[in-house]
């Protein structure tokens, strides 16, 4: 049993409302990311908020992230997280500037609103084009002219109309491993997302053409008595290739420096960085990093810069980080 709350905002309303005209830069953009995932291009970087929490806090923290991306430009292409809804595991929990625009009220259509604002300004102020994860498949749509990086969370990557809807996307996808690790599971959901596809999305039925930029994330797994595991070494790394040679996929694969790989301790990603940076191995074709203008977490929105969600590393850390990175590779 459900009631209807409010009908959403119409996709085009939405951007008659917040029109978005970077086609051509976009498109640079994308090619960018979809270069270093097949295999001829940078190092990438994909660094930002858990999630956005507050679209003031969000652009003074880009503004930081384009100075330091200036600085390492020619090895490392950044994209910023602006992660606008939160999966959970418990209710009550605060669950994205989608769910809540302010942290405090609901109202999704002005959580669509906000969202999108705030990724124009992002694009028009610095030049980024946002990550997010696809928590609602039929919202991507309210976003795709803003956004460049899509993941498909753990809680998610299972699921059907997930793997379904990475097939549709024109670009790159990172689908992270499900929560309890099964690796095959990843390679299957990317063969998924590889493959043309024919399935009932958004109120018709859709031919989807294939997207060949769907790819790994690796985040550490939590076994059956709720204990988190690593999953970044390179035996992980090793069967997650064996899994994606058998399904003649690539084994493209980001590794999430934080969430069960750090066993959720945010001052440990800097570690976990520069471990994966030393492997040297060409399957790893990034980090993903979340990172904040101050360290930690908050439960509500007194500290500017501090996150909402997971704890993160704030910029001071995240800077020296990167230019670490750059060094080494």
């Amino acid at each position: 049993m459900y009631k209807r709350v409010n009908k959403l905002i119409s996709q085009n309303k939405a951007k008659s409302l917040y029109p978005a005209d970077f086609a051509s830069l976009k498109k640079e953009f994308d090619s960018e990311i979809k270069n270093i995932i097949g295999g001829n291009g940078k190092f990438l970087l994909i660094v930002g908020p858990c999630s956005a929490d507050n679209p003031s806090a969000v652009l003074a923290y880009c503004e930081k992230l384009k100075v330091i991306a200036e600085k390492v430009k020619d090895k490392i292409f950044i994209v910023p997280r602006i992660y606008t809804t939160k999966p959970r595991s418990e209710s009550g929990k605060y669950r994205g500037m989608l769910h809540s625009h302010d942290a405090i009220s609901q109202d999704f259509n002005q959580g669509i609103l906000v969202a999108r604002k705030l990724m124009i300004d992002v694009v028009k102020s610095f030049g980024f084009f946002a990550a997010d994860e696809m928590l609602y498949p039929e919202l991507y749509h309210y976003f795709d002219d803003v956004l460049s990086y899509i993941t498909i969370g753990a809680r998610s990557s299972e699921d059907q109309i997930h793997r379904l809807a990475a097939s549709c996307l024109d670009v790159s996808v990172g689908i992270k491993n499900p929560m309890h690790g099964n690796l095959k599971s990843v390679a299957q959901a990317i063969k998924i997302a590889n493959t043309p596809n024919n399935f009932v999305l958004n109120g018709y039925e859709v031919q989807s053409y294939g997207n060949p930029f769907a790819h790994a994330i690796l985040r550490g797994y939590m076994d059956n008595e709720g204990r988190m595991h690593e999953n970044y070494s390179e035996a992980f790394i090793d069967k997650l290739c064996v899994e994606c040679n058998e399904l003649n996929i690539n084994p493209a694969v980001i590794i999430d420096c934080n969430h069960f790989n750090s066993g959720k301790n945010y001052l440990l990603e800097s570690e976990i960085a520069m471990k994966v940076i030393g492997y040297n191995r060409k399957e790893i074709k990034g980090l993903m990093l979340e990172s904040y203008i101050l360290d930690g977490r908050q439960d509500s929105l007194i500290e500017f810069g501090k996150s909402l969600t997971d704890e993160c590393l704030g910029m001071e850390k995240t800077e020296r980080l990167i230019y670490d990175i750059a060094n080494k590779i």
